[in-house]
C-alpha cells in the first residue's frame, strides 16, 4: 500500500495466481511486449520464461531513463516519483532477483536517483483467465476460479432472451422499461432528479474487454482517443470475437458494462481500455497500466468488473494511486457464490485503513433483497440488483447481464451523478453512498452484505 508519499515495502514477496472479470480458467501463454501511450502495452507472443512484475522504491525527479538505466530491458509499467514507486516488468524472476543488483563500480556511474531505485516486492504477471462455460467452476486444474461461472449466468445461453436488435440511446433510467423494478429498488429516477447534470463533465474508464465503439446505444459518450488496446497494442479498445461461428465466452462484457452505467448517468464520457481478450484472458501487468493511464487521462470513476483470488502488491498500489489522484474505484466482488470476495475489490477494507475509502467493493443481490446465489460476500460495501439486467452488447443489439460484473456499474452510475452535481472528494463520497444505504434485509448473510442497497435519491438529498 502507499503511504502519503512513499510506497511502503511489503514484508515478503506476494504470489499472484488469479482469474479476472467473470470468471476463472487456465493460463495463457506469455505475452510479449509493444509500445502504448505513456504507460506502454502488450501484445500476443510466444512464452519467454516466467515475467515478473516488480515494484521499487524511488525518489522524487527520478525519471524513466534513471529507471531503465538500473534495470535495461525491463518494462516502464508505472512512474510514479511524486508517491515514490514505480513498476516495471522484467522478463523472468531470475532477472528480477539480479536486475539492479550491481557492482560498486557500475553503481558509481548511474545518476543518483538510479543508484537510488530499491525493490520492494516482486511477483509474477499472471496471465489471467476467464471463463463462461457450465464445467469451469469446478475445473481448478490450472488456475482458481476468481469470479465464477455466474458473471454471464454460465454463458451466452444464459443472456436470459438471448440478443435482440435496435439502437436506443442512454438517455435515461428509463431507457429500458424492463429494468424499471432495478431502479425502482435504487431510486435511480430520484437522484437524476436532484443530479439533473446526469453525469456530465465526469470521465468514467471501463477496463474490461474493450466495448462496440459503433454501438448506437453508446454513440456521443465515448473517448475512444484517450483510451487504448493492451490485448491488441493499438489505440483503437474495439470489443472483438475470436469465434468463428456465435460469440466467444466474454464478447460483449465490456459493452454491457458501459449501458449499464449509461442508463444511469446518461451524461457521462466513458473511457474504454481493453485489457482482457474475447475469451476473458487478461494479464495484471495491462490491468496495472489501465489504470494509471486512466487516471493521467483524467477518469474520476474507475469500474473494474474483474478479479483475481490473491492479493497483489502491485494491483494494490495502483488502486491506491488511482484514488489519491481524486478517483472512486468500483469493483465487482465475484461470483463464486462463497465468502471469497475477489481482488481487488477484498481490498476496500484495506483502502478504508489507509486512507479512508475509495474503493467500493460491489456484490449483487435480486429485487427481494436477498444475495445473489453466485454472489460472493463478506468483505463487500454494497449490493446491487444484478439479475438479467437489459443492457448494450455488439453489433446494435441488446441482452440480459447477470453477474456482479453488472452490479458494479450500477454504483459507477451512482458515482457519477453524484460528483457531476458536486460531490469530487472521493473519501467522502466513499462514506456517503455507504451511510445512505438501504441495509441489506438478507438474515442469512447477516453482516457479511455491506451496507446493503444503495439508494440514490438519499444520497443527494444528504449532502
Amino acid at each position: 500500500m502507499l503511504s502519503s508519499h512513499r510506497f511502503v515495502a511489503p514484508s515478503m514477496l506476494i504470489l499472484l495466481t488469479a482469474a479476472l472479470m467473470s470468471c476463472g480458467g487456465q493460463v495463457l501463454p506469455v505475452q510479449g511486449s509493444a509500445s502504448a501511450p505513456a504507460a506502454g502495452g502488450q501484445t500476443a507472443g510466444t512464452p519467454v520464461g516466467d515475467p515478473q512484475i516488480v515494484t521499487l522504491s524511488i525518489r522524487p525527479g527520478t525519471t524513466e531513463a534513471d529507471v531503465k538505466s538500473r534495470y535495461p530491458g525491463a518494462t516502464l509499467l508505472v512512474l510514479n516519483p511524486d508517491e515514490g514507486y514505480a513498476q516495471v516488468l522484467v522478463p523472468s524472476a531470475a532477472q528480477s532477483a539480479s536486475q539492479g543488483v550491481t557492482s560498486a563500480a557500475t553503481l558509481n556511474t548511474l545518476s543518483l536517483n538510479a543508484q537510488a531505485v530499491m525493490v520492494t516486492a516482486s511477483e509474477p504477471n499472471v496471465i489471467l483467465s476467464a471463463s463462461t462455460n457450465s464445467t469451469s467452476a469446478t475445473d481448478n486444474t490450472n488456475n482458481t476460479d476468481a469470479q465464477g461461472t455466474s458473471a454471464w449466468a454460465g454463458g451466452t445461453s444464459a443472456w436470459a432472451g438471448g440478443y435482440s436488435s435496435g439502437s436506443a440511446p442512454m438517455t435515461s433510467a428509463n431507457t429500458f422499461t424492463e429494468n424499471l423494478p432495478a431502479w425502482n429498488l435504487l431510486d435511480v429516477s430520484g437522484g437524476q432528479r436532484l443530479a439533473s447534470a446526469l453525469g456530465r463533465g465526469v470521465r468514467v474508464a471501463i477496463i474490461d474487454t474493450g466495448v462496440d465503439i459503433s454501438h448506437p446505444g453508446l454513440a456521443g459518450h465515448l473517448d475512444v482517443a484517450s483510451g487504448w488496446d493492451y490485448v491488441g497494442a493499438d489505440a483503437v479498445p474495439q470489443e472483438e470475437n475470436s469465434a468463428t461461428t456465435g460469440y466467444s465466452s466474454a464478447y460483449g462484457h465490456g459493452t454491457a458494462v458501459a449501458g449499464v452505467i449509461l442508463q444511469i448517468a446518461p451524461n457521462v464520457t466513458v473511457v474504454p481500455y481493453r485489457v482482457l481478450n474475447p475469451s476473458g484472458k487478461g494479464k495484471l501487468s495491462d490491468v496495472i497500466m489501465a489504470i494509471n493511464a486512466a487516471v493521467k487521462s483524467g477518469a474520476k470513476v474507475i469500474n473494474m468488473s474483474l478479479g483475481t483470488t490473491t492479493a497483489s502488491a502491485a494491483l494494490s498500489a495502483a488502486v491506491s494511486s488511482a484514488i489519491r489522484s481524486g478517483a472512486m474505484v468500483v469493483a465487482s466482488s465475484g461470483n463464486s457464490g462463497d465468502n471469497k470476495v475477489t481482488y481487488p475489490a477484498r481490498s476496500s477494507g484495506e483502502m478504508q485503513a489507509s486512507l479512508g475509502g475509495g474503493l467500493i467493493s460491489v456484490g449483487s443481490e435480486n429485487l427481494a433483497q436477498q444475495k445473489s446465489s453466485f454472489s460472493t460476500y463478506g468483505s463487500l460495501d454494497l449490493l446491487a440488483p444484478a439479475e438479467a439486467v437489459k443492457t448494450t452488447f455488439p453489433g446494435n443489439k441488446f441482452t440480459r447481464a447477470t453477474g456482479t460484473s453488472f452490479a458494479a456499474p450500477m454504483v459507477s452510475g451512482e458515482v457519477a451523478l453524484a460528483m457531476s452535481n458536486g460531490r469530487t472528494d472521493p473519501i467522502a463520497l466513499y462514506r456517503a453512498i455507504k451511510l445512505n444505504a438501504l441495509l441489506p434485509l438478507d438474515l442469512l448473510y447477516l453482516g457479511q452484505l455491506g451496507n446493503g442497497t444503495p439508494n440514490f435519491y438519499k444520497l443527494m438529498v444528504n449532502r
